[in-house]
């Protein structure tokens, strides 16, 4: 049996504690609420949130509607007695900038500020929370939301780790789905039915699945690297992954976590590292592994895959429909093609180890100034409670007809085909989270559902069955994705996590770009064979001299900050 790695325990110690602190049961202090404008569902007379809005091509209006004018904006008003009210509107790429100038002035923040999920977005929240102008909302969670929302948001401490200060919560957690990016092996099966072999369970395996098909011509000549990776941005990617390929050594590349004891280490710096180094070395120097696999963006890198040229590639459940069954994917240029989904292959020791995904996509920050934190929460327990409805609701078709759905032929249709404007409305992107409010597990129990022969139970459920392939509804055990679902599942002991979810430290500001491409050129020199591996031992000398250990002690007290509180 293998044994299960020492940073899968990182939960147990402190969770409990945590959920229960943080997001503790608080006295239910202030008036009854039974007749306010949260306990009857409307406000009378109506409440003002001001927040500001960020634009960008993907969001679309009908009926010359805008940001601050739309079928959401009215929906508010005359469903919950709230106006939404912006003090500004302006492009995604100018937002931060606009916003930062709050932290220069004196001026007030609006009432509510969504920023999003990226290296200058944690930044700015870590400013923002920092700058004494925003709210706990830690009570009013408590108090206001609803049982839907805390069944959510208790359920992972780090959820709140972007806005937690000394126990304090300056914000509302944005999350993603869980697992959306975390990777299966996917496998040209054709290929291996013509070579008469097994899909690969461990490296050794791999290595000869890999040989094969590097020596035989599948209809693109012979000698055509098998393994499609991205490696321009780093090992850990949402597409061509190469995690794994870490992982199955005990280590990830770039995520901080526990690896050897109680406190957070860079991943990029462990021994481990080395060693798999060492055998991408040795896959290059095969033909494995193709030289463009450092000049390809991500987004791109499953080009090989997607040409017929490689016959593997590690990526999420949606490599099915993006790289496979999408108008530019495998099928279109290889209508026979056959792909299954496998799990991880083991590493030599037998251990497997993957790259998780991370939930928390920023945050709606408050201002201290706000007073109405129970017309907030209205609010957010009305989109989540609608954005997964029961069935009878209102909106179990969706939000209007005619915007994101359209009845044809008696039938819900959510085609854009089919809408007169020639485009399905996201209606979603006008919200304050700017997002689908969902439970970032909901899909992904849904998938495991219908793998295992359920049937939908909400509407939800329903839309994420209907856009399934229709042939694999008749034998759930066939459908990629569903499949995929279930892997990952089954290897959920080989996720692991980046534990690290703030801002730059201090020094990082200072010095991570100098590390990071130090770290880039060192992998890629050693894994192209222009350095010995050995040239690994002087990047860890080097990392920890200019600023590594500094950085490494930052890490672990903003740790110590969000987790033990």
């Amino acid at each position: 049996m293998t044994k299960k790695p020492r940073y899968k325990k990182i939960a147990a110690a402190f969770s409990v504690l945590l959920i229960s602190s943080v997001l503790s049961a608080c006295p239910n202090e202030g008036p009854p609420l039974e007749n306010s404008g949260i306990g009857i569902g409307k406000f009378d007379p109506p409440v003002t949130i001001t927040t500001v809005g960020c634009m960008n091509n993907t969001i679309l209006f009908l009926n010359n509607e805008n940001l601050t004018d739309n079928i959401h904006t009215r929906w508010a008003k005359d469903e919950l007695g709230i106006n939404l009210a912006y003090k500004w509107v302006t492009t995604t790429d100018q937002c931060n900038n606009k916003i930062r100038l709050y932290l220069a002035t004196n001026d007030k923040l609006p009432d509510v500020i969504k920023i999003a999920n990226n290296s200058s977005d944690d930044q700015l929240i870590a400013d923002l929370v920092d700058s004494g102008k925003l709210l706990d909302i830690r009570e009013a969670f408590d108090r206001y939301a609803s049982d839907k929302l805390k069944a959510i948001f208790k359920r992972d401490p780090s959820y709140w780790y972007q806005v937690n200060k000394d126990g304090l919560l300056y914000g509302f957690p944005i999350l993603e789905r869980e697992h959306q990016n975390e990777p299966v092996l996917w496998v040209r099966q054709d290929w291996l039915d013509q070579l008469h072999m097994e899909a690969p369970r461990n490296f050794d395996e791999l290595e000869k699945v890999m040989e094969a098909m590097y020596n035989t011509d599948f209809g693109q000549g012979l000698h055509n690297p098998p393994l499609s990776i991205s490696l321009k941005e780093g090992p850990v990617q949402w597409r061509s992954d190469a995690s794994w390929l870490f992982g199955a050594y005990g280590v990830i590349p770039t995520f901080w976590n526990k690896w050897r004891g109680e406190k957070l280490e860079y991943g990029s710096i462990q021994p481990e590292v080395k060693t798999a180094l060492a055998r991408l070395q040795s896959w290059f120097k095969k033909g494995y592994i193709s030289p463009n696999s450092a000049l390809i963006v991500p987004s791109k890198a499953d080009e090989d895959f997607r040409q017929g040229k490689a016959g593997i590639i590690a990526g999420p459940v949606f490599t099915a429909t993006s790289t496979i069954r999408s108008s530019t994917g495998l099928l279109k240029n290889e209508p026979l093609a056959v792909v299954k989904p496998y799990p991880i292959p083991a590493g030599p020791t037998g251990k497997v180890g993957k790259r998780d995904s991370r939930v928390p996509n920023g945050a709606l920050l408050v201002s201290k100034d706000f007073k109405h934190l129970d017309a907030l929460f209205l609010y957010l327990n009305k989109i989540y409670e609608y954005s997964d409805p029961e069935w009878g609701s209102k909106y179990e078709n969706g939000w209007k007809e005619g915007y994101d759905y359209v009845i044809k032929d008696g039938k819900v249709s959510r085609n854009p085909a089919d809408n007169p404007a020639g485009f399905r409305v996201n209606i979603n992107s006008y919200f304050l989270t700017t997002g689908q409010p969902i439970d970032p597990l909901l899909e992904f129990n849904a998938r495991l559902k219908f793998y295992e022969g359920g049937m939908p139970t909400t509407p939800l459920e329903e839309q994420i069955y209907i856009n399934s392939a229709d042939l694999t509804k008749k034998e759930p055990s066939t459908n990629l994705e569903w499949m995929a679902t279930k892997i990952i599942k089954d290897q959920k002991a080989a996720s692991i996590r980046n534990l690290f979810l703030g801002s730059q430290t201090e020094t990082m500001r200072q010095k991570w770009e100098a590390l990071s491409n130090l770290e880039r050129d060192t992998f890629l020199r050693i894994i192209y064979n222009k350095d010995s591996v050995n040239e690994f031992d002087n990047f860890v000398t080097r990392w920890k001299e200019m600023g590594g250990d500094q950085i490494t002690q930052e890490v672990n007290d903003w740790y110590r900050s969000v987790s033990s509180k």
